[in-house]
C-alpha cells in the first residue's frame, strides 16, 4: 500500500512539474517586449492597426519590438497578430531623437492624482472592429494627463478604428 501511495505521489509531482516548466517555456518563447516612441507632445489616442497591406514590416532593437507611432497617433503595421503576452515601456522622442521615459498607469493611479500636468499612458487594450467586408484588430491606448481622462475615454468607447484607418490615407 505505501509502495502505490508513494508511486501516485511521484506521478502527481512529475505532472505538476512538466505543467510547470511548460507554462514557463511558454511564457519565455511567446512572452514580447515592447517599446512605444511617441512624437514630442503627443496627446490622444494611439491605435495600432495589424495585418494592414500599407503597414511597416516589425522593427527590432535589442531584441524589442518597437512602435514608433506618427503625429497622428496612427500606426499601421503588416504583422497579422496582435501581441497578447508583453511588456512594455513608453518613450516621448524629441526631434533629436533622444528619448524621455513616459509612465503607464492604470487611471486613477496615485502618481497621476499628485502630478496632474504630466502626461501618462494609460487604459485601452486589444480590441477587434467590424464592418461587412473587414474585421481589423487593433491595439489602442491613450495619452495624456490626468484631466484628459474623462474626454479620451469617452472617444476611446466610441471609436471606429475603420473609419479612423480610411480616413487617416
Amino acid at each position: 500500500m505505501k509502495k502505490r501511495i508513494t508511486i501516485i505521489t511521484c506521478s502527481l509531482l512529475l505532472i505538476i512539474l512538466i505543467a510547470v516548466v511548460w507554462e514557463w517555456v511558454y511564457i519565455k518563447t511567446t512572452a514580447k517586449e515592447e517599446v512605444f516612441v511617441l512624437p514630442r507632445n503627443f496627446k490622444g489616442i494611439v491605435l495600432i492597426a495589424y495585418d494592414q497591406k500599407d503597414g511597416m514590416e516589425d522593427i527590432k532593437e535589442d531584441g524589442k519590438l518597437v512602435y514608433k507611432i506618427p503625429v497622428n497617433g496612427i500606426l499601421k503595421l503588416k504583422r497579422k497578430e496582435v501581441t497578447t503576452l508583453f511588456k512594455s515601456w513608453y518613450f516621448i522622442e524629441n526631434e533629436n531623437g533622444n528619448r524621455t521615459v513616459l509612465n503607464y498607469c492604470f487611471p486613477p493611479c496615485e502618481e497621476m492624482r499628485k502630478e496632474t500636468a504630466k502626461i501618462f499612458a494609460f487604459g485601452g487594450g486589444n480590441r477587434i472592429f467590424f464592418d461587412e467586408q473587414l474585421e481589423l484588430k487593433t491595439s489602442i491606448f491613450l495619452v495624456g494627463t490626468a484631466t484628459d481622462i474623462d474626454s479620451l475615454n469617452k472617444v476611446y468607447e466610441k471609436i471606429n478604428a475603420i473609419e479612423l484607418l480610411k480616413n487617416s490615407k
